[in-house]
């Protein structure tokens, strides 16, 4: 299968279904060597195989995922994208600090911006996810260590 270039109008919509619901689609916007980094949650994934696992974990949290590219900017090998994603909570969310949130179940929808870097091939050889994780954690409830004590409680 034939990926969209990032400069071609129909890229946009494609990579949003592939990310949505086509792990195999998915992996044939990334060259083989390339790198998929989860801004919010710390997390980078290198080559296909990495990135196929990453895909499953973000399926298994929210398996009716959704994920809408919209305004999408390319050229010169470097890609920006604003998204939307959403869904509802299947199971928890680990943490940077390892913590583990349990608030399954619950929905949410938040919007995020990749940049990005594509060979000559159109290939991606770097996708940076930058979202708000705070506003995902408010929408769906989650309680998060011990609370701290103001200041001004004393």
């Amino acid at each position: 299968m034939s990926t969209p270039h990032p400069a071609d109008p129909a890229f946009a919509s494609a990579y949003g279904a592939a990310w949505t619901a086509d792990p195999d689609a998915l992996l044939s916007f990334f060259a083989p060597d390339g790198v998929y980094r989860d801004i919010a949650l710390d997390g980078t994934y290198r080559g296909r195989d990495e990135i196929a696992r990453f895909h499953r974990f973000m399926l298994v949290f929210a398996p009716d995922s959704h994920i809408e590219f919209g305004e999408t900017w390319a050229g010169d090998g470097r890609l920006t994208s604003r998204w939307e994603w959403s869904g509802t909570v299947r199971g928890p969310l680990r943490l940077r600090s390892g913590e583990l949130v349990d608030v399954a179940g619950a929905r949410f929808s938040v919007p995020g911006v990749a940049v990005g870097t594509y060979g000559d091939d159109g290939l991606l050889t770097a996708h940076d996810d930058y979202w708000d994780l705070a506003s995902v954690l408010h929408q769906v409830g989650a309680r998060i260590g011990s609370p701290t004590r103001s200041p001004a409680a004393g």
